[in-house]
Formats: C-alpha cells, structure tokens, sequence
C-alpha cells in the first residue's frame, strides 16, 4: 500500500508538472514566431545647406517620392519609420504606399502588390519638429534581399531638412502618382563631392519586418562603411541559415565620433551629428538588436589635417577619442548589446578631393598614422569590448599605410570587393555560429548578384508597367543635382523666399546653380534633437526573459509545494486508516 501510494504521488507530481509547464512552452515559442526586427536603415541628418549663418534646404511641393530599398530580413508584417529629426515645423505626409519592386525600371513596381500604410489608422500624418514615427504595421509577406519600393506624396510645402544620403535610391515625381506603376524620373536624387554621391532619401529612414525569431545587428561608422557592406553581411548570414538575421546601416559619410561639425564648410552638417550623441537612436533604440560593429573615428583625426578645415573643427588627442570608444561601450552594455570594433584601417595616398579641386585636401603624415596605431592598441587589448576586428587583410602587401588598389575607389573608401574582404573578417562567433561563408569567394566564383538579387518566392511575379492614369503634372521641374522639386504655381500654397544659389569650385569654375528655399529660424548647431516622438504602435505582449524565468520559478515552487501536500496527505491519510 505504501509502495502504491508513493507511485500515485509521484504520478501526480508528473500530471501537475506537465499542466504548469505546458502553456510556458506554447509561449516561449509564440515568442520566437514574432518579433520586430530592423531590415533597412539609414541614419537621417540635416540636409540642409549652409551660407554664413543663412541655411537653404530642397523642398517638396505637390509632388511623390519613390525610394526603391532592399531588405535583408524578411517576415509577415511590415512597419516604416519617418523622421522630422532636423525638421524647423511640422512634417505632412499626405498619403504612403509600399509595393514589390519590379525590374522593367528603375522605378517600377509590380501591379496588383501596393498597400496602403497607415498611421494610428489614418492614412495622413503630421510629424512635429524634431521627432521620429513608427507607421502601423502592414500584413505584407516579404523575403531576404527583398526589394520594396515605398511611395510618400507630399501634398504641402515640405522642407527636406532630413533625409538619409545612403542605402536607398529616391525618385521624385510631380503630382499624386504614388499608385502609379513607375515614374517619369529616370535618375535618382544625388549629390556629387570629390568621389563621393550622396543619395538622397528624404524622410523616410526606416523599415523593420515581424517574423520568426527576428533580430538585427547594425553596421555603425563614416564613410568607410557607407557602400554595400550591410547588403554583403546580409547575404552572408542568408547563406550560413541564419536567415533570421537583419543588418541595418547607421553609417554617415564624414561622420565623427566625438564632435558635430556644422558650419565648418558649406556641407560638414550633412556629416551628422557626433557618433556619440546619435548612438543612442540609431543603434540601441533598432528593432530587435543585439549587435553592433564600430567603425568611426577616422575622420576625428584626418578632418582637423585638411585644408578645408584645419582651425574650424577641434584635433582631439588619443585619450579623448578612447574616452569616447569607452562610452560606446558603456551604453552598450547597459542596454545588453554586444558591441565589437573594427581596427582603424591605412589611409596613405587619400587626398580627399573636394568639391572638383585637383589640389588635394589632404597630406598623410606618420603623426596621425602613429595615433591610429595607438587606438587599434587600445581597441584590441583594453577595451573590454566584445570583440576586434583587425581590418590588415585591407592592406597593400607591399606597403601596410595603404589600402590594396583593388580594395579602394581613392585610398580610404572601399570598392565592392574592398566590401566583401571587410565583411568576411566579421568573425562567426559573433552570431553565435561555428562558421561563415566567404561573400568575396561567393562572388568571384560568379554567385553573387546583390544590385540585382530577386528572391525566388511566388510572391515576386513581374509584370510589365501598363499605362496608369494619374494627378501628377507632366509640366513639374526638377532639379537633379539636390533632388528637389522646384517650385510650381500655386497660389494657395505658402512658401518662405527661394534663392538661387551658384556653387563654384575653389578654381573659380561654375558647377551648377540650384533653386533653394531659407528655413527660418534654424535650429542651433549644438541643440540636440529630442527623441521622445519615437513611438512604436502597439503590438501584441510577449513576455521577457525575466518574466519567463518568474513564472517559472513560481510554477516550479507550485509543483514543489502541492506535491510535498499530496505526499503529506495520503500518508496522513495511511497512519489514519
């Protein structure tokens, strides 16, 4: 009897053990199956140009903008982020579409797959100054590699005071033409310097995918990561299976680490604010991260050498950039990010052309290579961050100051390949793999394809453009060096002054001359934009990890303390009997 009744205690023990941990289980795995995840980014900036202390920004009038970008996580649901950041007043978008990309152009999508984007359920937005939106979530199925074209029409007067200048391809047509299947304009909005193109995003900078066990990590640095790194990365991670994985691109060409740089030339805001101050919302606060890889702090070093520059911008010393790496690092890990740094990579024979001048801008010198040698020492050794990424492999084997001619467009900017080499240094263990397949073998052996990649799903069929009647204007001018779309009649539109401005080089030669409007009241260069507008909308609760571990821990102390109760009882129940 006593044998049997331990069994039957014990049994029971198992029957309230399965009922307490089952549901656990079934949410757990809810869990997995939907999370937010950044899939595409680009870091916003001040887009505006500066004359003395008079600042001029493009506008959008009556007119649609069409950004064809490319997602490197897929999943069922779809979600924009818009930013006003820099913006002096409110921002109205009217109206906001999303559709598959399609191949007949440029800006083309595929009939039949537009999608209205809404925004707490209306189809309009006001954007106050100096905020960030989420849309609402969109049920829209995409794949890795994705190409989605978002379509925004702008109905009011609209300062491009903040757009992306990376990652993404913008088009403007006149008019409401957000369903239309394409777009007259047949080039994106650009803006050339030296060697380097800008383009111009303006707004939108933001788009995150819910799916099964989505993350992201997120490529963080200057110019030295603005090219197809994150694409490179993206398809690295596809092909290892780690097809859950987002990569965003938070880089901005010109970028500091420890300082703001407005006012220093014409153009030094579109270098962003200073990494530290803008780590916060474009790192930590994507979707679903749980990485991010640094590369910043060249041009802490190299702008205060420059011609264009040197007096006007501060040449910090060694300890105070490591000072700034050590905040990284701390703000990291506080919000539970790892963080891994690449090295500082040679530069040697970078003259920095600027604005057309065949006089370089810059001279190496063995000084500021020395203070570099002294931060990658720092980084590898005493950072206590979760990883160095030496980046050597770029190097000339002949010379180890510069970057090998195939790896660079000029010395310190890389070309695809130079791309491809520094994503295959990322190490594996960094997502937790034993193993990452090389991208640049991946290519070279005539494999890889990332402009042009199609997914192979069935919810990617092309169908030729057909003739789409339309409100947008045949008649609407555009400005193809800033992207602007220059100011039509209308008489119930109100709109500051324009000017027109010439740009020249420093031998005296005209560029180009572009029709610009003066925002009123600019805001200061040091003023740093609040973030509190950044909200997502709501979605459906999951538990965190802690409140995981509670539960468990109360139903494994509710097992414990009902069955010490049973075990109590029958044996109560014997010594009566």
């Amino acid at each position: 009897m006593k044998i049997r009744n331990q069994l039957l205690s014990i049994l029971l023990c198992a029957v309230l053990c399965f009922s307490a941990f089952a549901p656990l289980g079934c949410l757990a795995s809810a869990e997995e199956e939907s999370a937010w995840a950044a899939s595409w980014s680009t870091s916003p900036v001040n887009t505006g140009y500066y004359v003395g202390s008079r600042v001029f920004s493009d506008f959008l009038l009556n007119a649609s903008v069409r950004t064809v970008i490319q997602t490197s996580v897929g999943g069922e649901k779809v979600r924009l982020r818009f930013s006003n950041r820099y913006g002096t007043s409110a921002l109205n978008i009217t109206a906001v579409r999303i559709a598959r990309t399609s191949s007949m152009s440029d800006t083309a999508i595929i009939e039949g797959t537009s999608l209205p984007v809404t925004f707490n359920g209306s189809e309009s937005v006001s954007i106050p100054a100096g905020e960030t939106i989420y849309s609402d979530a969109v049920d829209m199925h995409t794949e890795n590699l994705e190409k989605l074209s978002v379509s925004a029409y702008y109905q009011s007067f609209s300062a491009i005071a903040t757009g992306g200048l990376i990652n993404a391809l913008s088009y403007v047509e006149m008019g409401n033409a957000i369903d239309n299947l394409t777009f007259s304009a047949n080039a994106p909005l650009t803006l050339n310097s030296g060697s380097i193109t800008y383009h111009t995003t303006p707004f939108l900078c933001g788009l995150d995918t819910y799916g099964p066990g989505n993350s992201c990590v997120v490529l963080f640095g200057d110019s030295t990561l603005a090219n197809n790194s994150p694409m490179y990365l993206a398809e690295k991670l596809y092909l290892s299976g780690a097809t859950n994985v987002g990569v965003a691109q938070e880089a901005i060409i010109g970028n500091q680490l420890l300082h703001d740089i407005t006012g220093a030339t014409n153009i030094s805001n579109l270098y962003g604010e200073a990494g530290l101050t803008r780590f916060q919302e474009d790192v930590l606060d994507q979707s679903g991260v749980k990485a991010v890889f640094v590369k910043i702090g060249l041009n802490d070093i190299l702008h205060p050498l420059t011609k264009s520059m040197s007096g006007l911008v501060p040449a910090p010393t060694v300890d105070e950039i490591i000072a700034g790496y050590q905040s990284l690092i701390n703000m990291a890990k506080e919000a539970g990010i790892k963080i891994y740094f690449f090295g500082r990579q040679s530069w040697k024979g970078y003259t920095r052309e600027f604005y057309g001048s065949e006089e370089g801008d810059l001279v190496w010198s063995q000084q500021a290579d020395d203070k570099l040698a002294e931060l990658n020492n720092w980084l590898r050794y005493f950072s206590g961050s979760d990883g160095y990424i030496s980046v050597t492999a770029l190097n000339d084997p002949q010379d180890k100051t510069r970057i090998y001619a195939p790896y660079t467009t000029d010395g310190a900017h890389l070309t695809d390949l130079g791309a491809q080499v520094l994503m295959d240094l990322i190490p594996a263990y960094a997502f937790n793999l034993t193993s990452l397949p090389s991208i640049q073998e991946y290519y070279a052996a005539g494999n890889g394809d990332i402009v042009n990649y199609t997914p192979s799903n069935l919810y990617t069929v092309y169908t030729p453009p057909t003739t789409n009647d339309s409100s947008s204007s045949s008649s609407g001018q555009y400005d193809q060096m800033t992207g602007g779309a220059v100011l039509q009649t209308d008489a119930a539109a109100t709109v500051p002054n324009t000017t027109r401005i010439t740009l020249t080089n420093p031998a005296g030669e005209t560029l180009t001359e572009i029709i610009l409007v003066e925002i009123t009241d600019p805001p200061e260069s040091a003023t740093v934009p609040t973030t509190t507008g950044l909200t997502a909308p709501e979605q459906p609760q999951t538990l965190t990890t802690t409140a995981k571990v509670g539960i468990a821990v109360f139903a494994i102390l509710t097992v414990v303390v009902v069955s010490v109760g049973v075990v109590y009882g029958v044996n109560k129940k014997k010594s009566v009997d």
